[in-house]
């Protein structure tokens, strides 16, 4: 079973953090991915709103790795290689 799935997040007390999705999470290693389309390079807004939740997730422990929609399409095996890394470390910390 995969543990990847799209999160309505909520504090580590339960508590919701409001409205804010995750893209994909993985609880069990606890890995956030945002991809960031070109709405979130272009508005100042959509930009603060995605700094916001990273920080509130790396505050409940998360890594947050965020990557370009357009290099998803691109570049995936690099994008998969990052992420694969990255869910290595963090299981090792575990």
């Amino acid at each position: 079973m995969s543990c990847w799935k799209p999160y309505y997040a909520k504090g580590s007390d339960g508590a919701s953090w409001g409205r804010m999705e995750v893209d994909l999470l993985c609880e069990r290693s606890r890995v956030a991915i945002e991809l960031d389309g070109g709405q979130h390079l272009g508005d100042p807004d959509a930009y603060r709103r995605g700094r916001r939740k990273d920080a509130l997730l790396q505050e409940n422990g998360y890594l947050v790795l965020r990557f370009l929609a357009e290099d998803v399409g691109k570049y995936l095996d690099q994008v998969l290689d990052a992420i694969l890394r990255a869910m290595s470390h963090q299981n090792a910390r575990i």
